[in-house]
């Protein structure tokens, strides 16, 4: 009776690890990925909380990640 609940309990552990991991390799790309644009984003939210209402996004932050993106759904494509 206690051995089900141990493989039970052990199954959880190793799914909730799976999960775990699933969403670090996610979180991980998606920094690699937009990590200038979102550095962008957080510098003009903090500048903008702090007083700075003229703070503006970097447009060539801006269009180098459009272009990764259209140059990841173009190869996802083929």
């Amino acid at each position: 009776m206690f051995l089900g609940r141990r493989r039970r309990s052990g199954q959880a552990t190793t799914e909730y690890i799976l999960v775990t991991v699933l969403v670090a390799i996610l979180s991980i790309g998606v920094i690699t990925a937009f990590g200038n644009q979102l550095r962008d984003l957080f510098r003009v939210a903090t500048e903008r909380m702090g007083g700075i209402s003229d703070s503006k996004l970097d447009a060539s932050i801006t269009n180098s990640a459009k272009a990764q993106v259209r140059q990841s759904m173009s190869s996802l494509k083929e």
